[in-house]
């Protein structure tokens, strides 16, 4: 975890991948407080955990993690994770399953079209 000191109000707060996740409001504790614009529809604050920042560079505080998971990391003021009483982390577990299980049917019919043999197969769908 980075030096949470170093974090200040109106920071840009970007993913591993440079994608913006929202913007410092402040720290509390030992996490980031995201402004009401960045946290979503349901007009309240969000949070990230300061465990997920890996650097503090210049004016923004880039996280471990890549923004598109790093949104789902978010959690709500109590600590709990903004999933927990809507269910999308759950629907987005099942999401990334099937998109799995998709992806590994898909070499598998590639492997039969080009004629390879089985290890081959096994080896693609893995």
């Amino acid at each position: 975890m980075a030096d949470l000191s170093r974090v200040k109000e109106h920071m840009e707060v970007i993913g591993a991948d440079g994608v913006h996740v929202g913007t410092v409001d402040k720290v509390d504790g030992n996490r980031i407080k995201l402004t009401k614009k960045d946290s979503g529809s349901h007009g309240h604050h969000h949070y990230i955990s300061g465990g997920l920042v890996a650097t503090v560079e210049g004016d923004r505080v880039r996280l471990s993690a890549n923004g598109d998971n790093a949104v789902l990391l978010e959690e709500e003021a109590d600590g709990r994770a903004i999933s927990d009483s809507s269910g999308t982390l759950k629907k987005v577990a099942i999401g990334v399953a099937a998109a799995g299980a998709v992806a590994a049917a898909g070499a598998v019919i590639y492997n039969k079209v080009k004629g390879k043999g089985e290890k081959e197969e096994a080896a693609a769908a893995a």
